[in-house]
Order: C-alpha cells, then structure tokens, then sequence
C-alpha cells in the first residue's frame, strides 16, 4: 500500500472514531481470541490452543469472527451505547476483490434504538466521512455514496427483481419450483427438494436478487425472513402473532457490495438460549472446525437492554471512499 492509501486509511478510520466518541459512545477493545464463539452456521473459524506453561496441555481458543461475543456481556453489564473497530477472522472465505480472511470491522450498538434508527445514524456517518457535495452544476463522484439510503423490503425485492414475493412460497418445494423457473440449477443434478428451504432461499438472493439491486445509491434491503435464524427481534404479525414472518434486519449495499448488516438486537433470553441450542447443534454438525459454544450466554440477556447493533466492513467502505473496486489497494 502506498503513502497516499496509509494515510487516507488511518484518516478515515480516525474521523469513524471521532463520530462514535463524539455522539458519547463508548469504545471498545476487546479480545481477539475466546474460549467460545456465538454459533454462526454461515461462517468457518481460526482455531489455535493455549499451552499452558509447565504441563502443556492445550486449551482451544478461537479467534472472533466479530467482537459481538465479546460486547453484548459489556452491554448487559454497562447499559451504554459501544461501538469498536477491530480485526475479525473468517475462515474458508475467498481472498479476492471484496473478500479477506483477516478484515477490519466497525460495530457499534445504540441504546434505546432499533433497526431503523441505525439506518438514520448510519446516514450521518456516511455525510460525516463524504466530502461536502458539490453544487448542482458540478458531477458528485460520490452521488452513489451519499444518503439518503433507498430502502426495500426483502419481499418486495424477491417481487421486483425475480417475478415473485418471497412470503408466497413459506415451503422449500415452492422455492425449488422458482429456482427451475429461474434457471439457477439443473434438476437431474441438483434435487433441490432436498435442499433445506433457507439454502434456497440463500441461492435465489444471491445469484438473482443482489445483483439487481440499484448500483447508483446505497440500498438498504430490509426486512428478512424469519426461518433464516439470527439474533434479530421479530417483525410483529398482526395477522398471526405467534408466527412472525420477518426479522428487524437490514443489509447495506453499495455499488453492488454488501457493506454491513443491522438488527434491532433480541433481548428474550428464551429466544437467546433456542438460538443457541437450534443453531449450535447445527454448528456441530456441519462445520469443518467446531467451536465451542456458551451454553449459559443467555444467561446476559436476563436484563438485556433495548438497543441496535450494526456490524460494518471497514475495508469495503474505505476502498468505496477512495473510488476502489476492490479491497486489495486498501488492506495494510
């Protein structure tokens, strides 16, 4: 990386700081490695082992895919608004344009907020770190950048870009039906009524939806389906309340890349402890390296505040500041 590119990263990354700090955030700077990581069947992790001195028995450690195992104890205890800008590990993933094992990650959650009062705070952040517009005679370089952010709901999005609403197919036989209409798969090869509905659902969004969405303005795809498990709150139904169809959820795109994804945060720890239990048997099952899990980390969520948590690529966001495609000019 070039002078020019280390100085134009460590501003960026110092003017994030001083918006967080000046908003009376609190910053954060939690450990790397843990002894246990939130159960995250999307994702690979590092695994490493402590020798102990003397006996040397060896004691498993992981490093964080994100800093949120290491926050939301810190938010049950404190009850203040965080936020930390840290190194996060991901294995399995491709190096490449938009992707890296080692990445830098901004999260930082809001008390008394939810979802859609991230989306507002993130729209200042992004005027924070953008050059001041120019006038309206002048081209904005950076008018695919700027707020407002255009926002779609998940289903919406499945009806525009794909031909139908992703709440008219609740069945993975429904959703395997669209994906041959759609072309994404051979069906001798690929017998899709097996799939898990979730994977389809996964394909769909990926091959299809995603690279429709508007490249000319950040886009904030809202609203995801409630049978993708995550620890978001959930949409209410007023149609059938004991059967929410939506997670408060949203991801961010720009230009194309996703760029971070929010939740107004469960506080439930009933809901905390099923996530455990559902998602780490999962982890277990299919993870090419099994972490260990918390199974008292619910436990955190007995007095857990109201508050929204936003997890953002710090990288992908510096390398669109600069007018980059891609992540590799950018990283140290």
């Amino acid at each position: 990386m070039d002078l020019e590119t280390l100085q134009f990263r460590a501003k960026t990354i110092q003017r994030i700081r001083d918006f967080f700090i000046q908003r009376g955030y609190l910053e954060l700077d939690t450990p790397a490695l843990s002894p246990h990581l939130i159960p995250e069947s999307c994702l690979e992790v590092f695994r490493t082992d402590y020798l102990h001195p003397g006996t040397g028995e060896a004691t498993p450690l992981y490093l964080v895919p994100s800093p949120e195992v290491h926050i939301k104890p810190l938010l049950a205890r404190h009850q203040v608004s965080m936020f930390q800008l840290s190194k996060c590990y991901r294995n399995c993933e491709s190096t490449g344009r938009i992707h890296s094992p080692e990445f830098t990650m901004l999260e930082y959650y809001t008390l008394g907020a939810g979802y859609l009062d991230t989306a507002s705070i993130t729209e200042e952040l992004f005027n924070h770190l953008l050059p001041t517009q120019p006038p309206a005679t002048e081209a904005d370089p950076f008018a695919y950048l700027r707020p407002p952010f255009q926002r779609i709901t998940m289903d919406e999005a499945f009806r525009q870009y794909v031909g139908f609403p992703l709440s008219s197919c609740p069945e993975a036989r429904q959703l395997a039906e669209q994906a041959a209409r759609l072309g994404i798969y051979e069906p001798q090869d690929n017998p899709f009524h097996q799939w898990p509905w979730d994977d389809l659902y996964e394909l769909i969004l990926v091959q299809c939806v995603e690279p429709q969405l508007p490249k000319d303005r950040p886009v904030l795809l809202m609203d995801y389906p409630a049978q993708v498990p995550c620890l978001a709150q959930d949409v209410p139904n007023p149609a059938n309340p004991s059967r929410p169809l939506w997670k408060q959820r949203w991801e961010l795109y720009v230009a194309g890349v996703e760029l971070s994804n929010c939740y107004s945060e469960e506080t439930d720890p009933e809901k905390v402890r099923a996530y455990f239990q559902q998602e780490g048997a999962l982890k277990a099952s299919t993870a090419r390296i099994p972490h260990a899990i918390d199974p008292d980390y619910w436990q955190h969520f007995q007095h857990f505040p109201t508050c929204s948590g936003n997890a953002l690529g710090v990288d992908r966001l510096i390398a669109l500041l600069s007018g980059r495609t891609t992540i590799q000019g950018v990283l140290p």
